[in-house]
């Protein structure tokens, strides 16, 4: 029994041309499936340092809010912008009495061009009994 080899046009072992194109076309889709997920890793990225900054910013107002005297925290809403990541981001800041003892904080930030990431949060200060 003989063995056959598949010899290329010039006499020697090799692949043909369909072969390479068709190789190469498998690596190019496999390429640009690679270059898209790293795109929107990229984004996700961002948004996610972004929402970071928000919760970072949110909760420094809430403890400035909660170490003042509780007779000096009065009630209102103050506003506020801020930057992070490039994006621009709006800033509310709402305290209530609840009772002649307890204030609800509530700090809300939402993007201003309404295209990232956003957050809320909501503590409580009471005076000494």
């Amino acid at each position: 029994m003989s063995r056959r080899r598949w010899l290329s046009a010039w006499g020697a072992p090799g692949f043909t041309l369909i072969e390479v194109v068709g190789a190469l076309v498998i690596f190019s889709v496999g390429v640009l499936m690679v270059i898209q997920v790293s795109g929107t890793l990229g984004i996700q990225m961002r948004y996610a340092g972004a929402r970071s900054a928000l919760v970072v910013f949110a909760n420094q107002q809430i403890d400035s809010l909660e170490a003042e005297p509780f007779a000096s925290v009065t009630a209102g809403t103050t506003a506020d912008t801020l930057t992070a990541e490039g994006m621009e981001f709006e800033s509310t800041v709402t305290v209530t009495s609840v009772t002649q003892v307890l204030k609800r904080i509530d700090v809300s930030i939402e993007s201003i061009d309404g295209g990232g990431p956003t957050y809320d949060v909501t503590s409580y200060t009471s005076a000494a009994w």
